[in-house]
Protein backbone atom coordinates (compact mmCIF):
# COMPACT_ATOMS: atom_id res chain seq x y z
CA UNK A 1 0.00 0.00 0.00
CA UNK A 2 2.78 2.16 0.49
CA UNK A 3 3.76 2.89 -3.09
CA UNK A 4 0.19 3.41 -3.76
CA UNK A 5 -0.08 5.87 -1.37
CA UNK A 6 3.10 7.76 -2.11
CA UNK A 7 1.99 7.96 -5.47
CA UNK A 8 -0.75 9.97 -4.44
CA UNK A 9 -2.91 9.91 -6.90
CA UNK A 10 -6.80 8.00 -7.29
CA UNK A 11 -6.03 7.29 -10.63
CA UNK A 12 -3.62 4.42 -10.13
CA UNK A 13 -5.77 0.91 -9.55
CA UNK A 14 -4.41 -2.02 -9.11
CA UNK A 15 -5.12 -5.97 -10.46
CA UNK A 16 -4.61 -8.76 -8.10
CA UNK A 17 -3.05 -12.14 -8.95
CA UNK A 18 -4.74 -15.25 -7.08
CA UNK A 19 -1.10 -17.14 -6.99
CA UNK A 20 1.18 -14.55 -5.88
CA UNK A 21 -1.44 -13.73 -2.91
CA UNK A 22 -1.13 -17.21 -1.89
CA UNK A 23 2.52 -18.14 -2.44
CA UNK A 24 2.54 -14.48 -0.43
CA UNK A 25 0.70 -16.39 2.62
CA UNK A 26 -2.72 -15.10 2.07
CA UNK A 27 -4.94 -18.09 2.43
CA UNK A 28 -7.55 -17.68 -0.12
CA UNK A 29 -8.80 -20.69 -0.46
CA UNK A 30 -10.57 -20.14 3.11
CA UNK A 31 -13.41 -18.14 3.70
CA UNK A 32 -11.63 -16.50 6.84
CA UNK A 33 -7.82 -16.21 5.18
CA UNK A 34 -10.08 -14.50 1.98
CA UNK A 35 -11.97 -12.62 4.17
CA UNK A 36 -8.65 -11.15 6.10
CA UNK A 37 -6.97 -10.76 2.83
CA UNK A 38 -8.95 -8.69 1.05
CA UNK A 39 -10.01 -6.52 4.67
CA UNK A 40 -6.14 -5.72 4.61
CA UNK A 41 -6.15 -4.60 0.94
CA UNK A 42 -9.04 -2.42 1.81
CA UNK A 43 -7.31 -0.97 4.64
CA UNK A 44 -3.86 -0.90 2.96
CA UNK A 45 -4.79 0.10 -0.37
CA UNK A 46 -8.48 0.57 -0.71
CA UNK A 47 -11.17 -1.73 -2.80
CA UNK A 48 -11.92 1.02 -5.09
CA UNK A 49 -8.54 0.62 -6.70
CA UNK A 50 -9.15 -3.20 -7.69
CA UNK A 51 -10.25 -3.24 -11.09
CA UNK A 52 -9.02 -6.84 -12.30
CA UNK A 53 -7.88 -10.10 -11.04
CA UNK A 54 -5.21 -12.58 -12.13
CA UNK A 55 -6.85 -15.75 -11.90
CA UNK A 56 -4.75 -19.15 -11.25
CA UNK A 57 -4.16 -21.33 -8.95
CA UNK A 58 -0.79 -22.15 -7.30
CA UNK A 59 1.73 -25.19 -7.68
CA UNK A 60 3.44 -24.07 -4.63
CA UNK A 61 2.44 -24.00 -1.12
CA UNK A 62 0.72 -21.25 1.12
CA UNK A 63 3.50 -19.05 1.62
CA UNK A 64 5.79 -20.71 -1.00
CA UNK A 65 7.26 -17.55 -1.72
CA UNK A 66 7.94 -18.60 -5.41
CA UNK A 67 5.27 -17.63 -8.53
CA UNK A 68 4.24 -20.82 -10.03
CA UNK A 69 0.71 -21.05 -12.24
CA UNK A 70 -1.47 -23.52 -12.17
CA UNK A 71 -4.58 -24.09 -14.33
CA UNK A 72 -7.94 -23.47 -11.96
CA UNK A 73 -8.86 -26.39 -9.55
CA UNK A 74 -5.81 -27.78 -10.15
CA UNK A 75 -3.28 -26.48 -7.55
CA UNK A 76 -3.03 -25.69 -3.72
CA UNK A 77 -5.78 -23.34 -3.96
CA UNK A 78 -8.23 -25.92 -5.34
CA UNK A 79 -11.85 -25.53 -6.96
CA UNK A 80 -13.44 -24.90 -3.23
CA UNK A 81 -10.64 -21.94 -2.99
CA UNK A 82 -11.38 -20.29 -6.44
CA UNK A 83 -15.56 -20.92 -5.23
CA UNK A 84 -14.42 -18.79 -2.10
CA UNK A 85 -13.29 -16.50 -4.51
CA UNK A 86 -15.55 -16.37 -7.01
CA UNK A 87 -18.36 -15.85 -4.19
CA UNK A 88 -16.36 -12.92 -2.45
CA UNK A 89 -18.17 -9.24 -2.90
CA UNK A 90 -15.14 -7.24 -3.43
CA UNK A 91 -15.18 -9.44 -6.72
CA UNK A 92 -18.47 -9.10 -8.03
CA UNK A 93 -18.05 -6.72 -10.70
CA UNK A 94 -13.94 -7.11 -11.48
CA UNK A 95 -13.04 -8.86 -14.29
CA UNK A 96 -10.59 -12.13 -14.00
CA UNK A 97 -7.97 -12.90 -16.24
CA UNK A 98 -7.05 -16.39 -16.80
CA UNK A 99 -2.93 -16.44 -16.60
CA UNK A 100 -2.51 -20.41 -16.66
CA UNK A 101 -0.70 -23.02 -18.49
CA UNK A 102 -3.40 -24.17 -19.88
CA UNK A 103 -4.01 -27.96 -19.89
CA UNK A 104 -2.66 -28.49 -23.64
CA UNK A 105 0.51 -26.08 -22.07
CA UNK A 106 -0.83 -23.37 -24.68
CA UNK A 107 -1.60 -20.95 -22.47
CA UNK A 108 -5.66 -20.02 -21.59
CA UNK A 109 -8.01 -22.23 -22.62
CA UNK A 110 -11.87 -23.22 -22.78
CA UNK A 111 -11.42 -25.54 -19.89
CA UNK A 112 -10.01 -22.97 -17.72
CA UNK A 113 -12.98 -20.41 -18.70
CA UNK A 114 -15.25 -22.89 -18.26
CA UNK A 115 -14.49 -24.02 -14.52
CA UNK A 116 -13.78 -20.13 -13.36
CA UNK A 117 -17.59 -19.53 -15.32
CA UNK A 118 -18.88 -22.41 -13.64
CA UNK A 119 -17.21 -21.59 -9.92
CA UNK A 120 -19.10 -17.88 -10.63
CA UNK A 121 -22.64 -19.61 -11.29
CA UNK A 122 -22.09 -21.58 -8.40
CA UNK A 123 -21.30 -18.43 -6.08
CA UNK A 124 -24.63 -16.48 -6.82
CA UNK A 125 -22.51 -13.72 -8.41
CA UNK A 126 -22.99 -14.28 -12.20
Amino acid sequence: GRIIREAGSPRVKVCLDTQHMFAAGYDVKTKDGLEAAMSEFDTEIGLERLVAVHANDSKCPLAGGVDRHENIGEGHIGADGFRNVMSHPAFRDVPFLLEVPGFDNQGPDRQNVDMLKALREKSNLS
